[in-house]
């Protein structure tokens, strides 16, 4: 079920990505760069404003996931009534911020009227509350384990943003007019979703949350709010000290270089998505026992995939970024390969920071992702003015680097597991990812920029068998791999030999 369940969560965030990356040098083209840096920002603004939310819409996939393994499907639909009630809240108290904030964006960006950058603002805290309502309706499936319809539902959405986006920008090259088409497309998203939601949910589908249900859901969601937080620092904070302390063009460029990234940990943190209910309904069933079972093979299986997406994508930056928009803006490539490094080492605590706070300790995540942000905060802010955008990837690639590997000490004396249960998972995998990696990045470095996308394609052609075929094989000859993705004859070999 877990492998079924991680497969439907690909496929929707999959989905994300491809639109994504389509659409991002077609923004690029109609819109400029400066507006594109500047509907990231204004994304990043409205992102912040989900903090009022106290962390609820995070949460809600644990508790439906408790609920339902306990059989008590009243407090599922009063779980989501309490979802409902938060967004819409928040969402009607963020609209009122961001107006109020329009004039002081305005002139700090440079790039928009009061009034245009009023309209964006205002639609990006839409587009935010309608993604949450989306959220709250397919936490229901997903909190209940049966994953293929929100998954499916997340799709539908996804593709009506993307042609509302499309249409928006061949008819215009008004960001205003791009910012209400997505709008209206995250209004029209919710239908799939609450469709989703009916066939798998008892009725009534929601009830008016119960003072002991807040309660016990605030208690656990504040907490992991800290460490949201955290993370919104780490993941945001970086292109809003780029817009203010270098430029907004810098800022456009890094933006760029950080949607491969993202586009990498998203693919990711799929290996560890479809955990926080299937480990939070084991230990509500089996107890902490299963812990250990569960981090010491979910590390290895986890790590064996992102390890090498990471270094994938780091040593075919250049070819990825101009097969993608034609050229590699300013010191785009380099960004990628820099950050692609910083980020595969975060994603080493995935399995644990997901076993956490399935088993209700939300603040030893927390507490993590709060002395990162501290640090990311000091060593960007610091280092900025001397060194621009490299200042910034500097201090988050320290930050990340030090906050994990304190993070997986922590978990395992937590949980009374021993560092080398942390170090099995990562060193074999590591290994052998950053290894293959160095033919591919040598050809990288003699080869350089591409000229066009067709050389660029080539170069990729080339380069990414070049590293995926060797990983493969001697990832499935050395057990690495989940069962599924290892080659068949290859692993017939291996279990005949070890008998």
């Amino acid at each position: 079920m877990l492998f079924r369940n991680t497969l439907a969560q690909s496929a929707g965030v999959f989905a994300g990505y491809v639109f994504s990356f389509i659409l991002a040098p077609l923004m690029i083209s109609r819109l400029g760069l400066d507006k594109f840096g500047v509907w990231s920002v204004t994304g990043a603004f409205a992102t912040y404003a989900g903090l009022l939310d106290l962390g609820v819409g995070r949460s809600l996939i644990r508790f439906i996931a408790i609920f339902d393994a306990e059989d008590r499907q009243e407090r599922v639909a009063r779980t989501v009534g309490l979802g409902l009630i938060t967004v819409t809240v928040v969402g009607i108290v963020a609209l009122a911020v961001v107006a109020a904030a329009a004039p002081l964006l305005s002139d700090q960006l440079g790039v928009l009227t009061t009034e245009q950058m009023r309209a964006v603002a205002m639609a990006s805290v839409a587009i935010w509350s309608f993604n949450g309502y989306q959220g709250v309706l397919n936490a229901v499936g997903q909190g209940k384990r049966q994953m293929v319809p929100p998954n499916i539902a997340i799709s539908v959405a996804l593709a009506i943003n993307f042609l509302f986006s499309v249409v928006a920008l061949l008819l215009s090259t008004s960001l205003v007019v791009y910012a209400l088409a997505n709008a209206a497309a995250g209004l029209i998203g919710v239908l799939p979703c609450y469709a989703a939601m009916r066939g798998l949910a008892e009725r009534p589908h929601w009830r008016r949350p119960s003072k002991p249900l807040v309660k016990e859901v605030l208690g656990y969601s504040i907490k992991d709010q800290v460490g949201w937080l955290a993370d919104l620092v780490n993941f945001q904070t970086d292109k809003l000290v780029i817009a203010f302390a270098v430029d907004i063009r810098a800022a456009a460029i890094y933006e760029i270089a950080s949607r491969v990234v993202m586009g990498v940990r998203g693919a990711a943190i799929l290996t560890v998505s479809a955990m926080v209910p299937t480990a939070a309904a084991r230990i509500a069933s089996e107890g902490r026992e299963v812990v250990a079972e569960m981090y010491r093979r979910y590390t290895l299986r986890a790590c064996s995939i992102s390890f090498p997406l990471f270094m994938l994508a780091s040593v075919t930056a250049p070819f990825l970024l101009v097969a993608w928009l034609g050229e590699a803006p300013g010191d785009s490539a380099a960004l990628v390969a820099f950050l692609t490094f910083a980020y595969m080492f975060n994603l080493s605590t995935g399995v644990g920071s997901t076993i956490a706070l399935a088993a209700g300790h939300p603040g030893v995540v927390s507490v993590n992702a709060v002395m990162i942000a501290i640090l990311n905060v000091a060593l960007t802010v610091a280092l900025a003015p001397l060194f621009g955008v490299w200042g910034v990837v500097g201090g988050t690639f320290l930050a990340l680097t030090i906050g994990s590997f304190w993070f997986s000490w922590r978990f395992v004396k937590l949980f009374e597991l021993s560092i080398s249960d942390f170090l099995a998972g990562i060193v074999p995998t590591g290994a052998l990812a950053i290894g293959l990696a160095v033919p591919p990045a040598l050809i990288a470095i003699v080869v350089g920029v591409p000229g066009g996308r067709l050389l660029a394609v080539v170069m990729l052609a080339i380069t990414v068998p070049l590293y995926v075929v060797p990983y493969w094989f001697l990832a499935t000859r050395y057990d690495l791999l989940p069962t599924r993705l290892r080659l068949p004859r290859v692993h017939r070999v291996r279990s005949v030999e070890a008998a």
